[in-house]
């Protein structure tokens, strides 16, 4: 069986070719091959797209994929935190503003109006009041198409709110690193986070939930969309109890 180190390496060498299109070896192929189906495949004629959490790590790779390979008239990247030399790099793409914000706000869903498609890479899992399921409501009166590559729960037939467990469980489950911030969390569930003005126990730099395939579908289907893509890519590094997979949503 791998283990996480041989993992994490064998996810560091595939992500070799990102240097060579200006990316970093965090930006995961895979989604840049899903962004290309949908823009190629399955919504040729969308013109917009909102990358919502687009920022941490990848410094904006997935908007700037979209606007370059594809005839985007209008693209948003959200985030709470813009580095400096992400924001330069934006400057060279005319269609795309970046919002520094939560994207879960309503007022950054109104900003963004209408889009044709929306990017969710490893952010569903991480929002909390409001959850997940809330940001998709708020999202999907607005949009043609849901593209989500998530970490799935897959240790159960329900999802769980990992933030109500007791410490050690949470720990056990959801997390390999950041044991510091996740003390601070537990230390201060209910105290204000002076940046996000919401408890600690929701912010969202650190796993809040685990979805499973069944609950995303359901809410999707309750939104109106069907299922248009599905793939599995395997366990996330370190974490058996969660799976990375990949969703494309149209609306019906």
């Amino acid at each position: 069986m791998s283990t996480p180190i041989h993992q994490k390496l064998a996810k560091v060498l595939r992500n070799l070719p990102n240097l060579w299109q200006g990316y970093n070896i965090y930006v995961n192929r895979d989604k840049l091959r899903l962004i290309e189906l949908t823009f190629q495949e399955l919504q040729p004629a969308a013109r917009s797209f909102a990358d919502l959490g687009g920022v941490w790590k990848v410094n904006g790779a997935y908007s700037m994929h979209a606007a370059k390979l594809f005839p985007v008239e209008k693209g948003w990247i959200v985030d709470t935190d813009f580095p400096a030399e992400v924001l330069e790099q934006l400057r060279h793409y005319s269609a795309i503003e970046p919002i520094q914000d939560d994207f879960s706000k309503k007022d950054v869903v109104d900003r963004i109006g209408n889009v044709d498609v929306v990017f969710l890479f490893d952010v569903l899992l991480h929002q909390a009041n409001p959850d997940w399921d809330e940001i998709l409501e708020r999202y999907a009166a607005r949009c043609s198409c849901f593209v989500i590559y998530n970490q799935q729960y897959v240790q159960g037939p329900e999802p769980l709110r990992l933030t109500d467990l007791p410490y050690e469980e949470y720990v056990a489950i959801a997390s390999d690193h950041a044991d510091e911030l996740i003390r601070q969390v537990y230390g201060h569930r209910e105290e204000i986070h002076p940046v996000y003005q919401k408890p600690w126990k929701d912010i969202h730099n650190i796993t809040q939930w685990g979805i499973t395939d069944e609950a995303l579908r359901a809410a999707m289907a309750r939104l109106g969309y069907r299922e248009a893509y599905f793939k599995k890519f395997g366990m996330f590094v370190g974490l058996p109890a969660f799976e990375e997979h990949a969703f494309v949503f149209v609306r019906r």
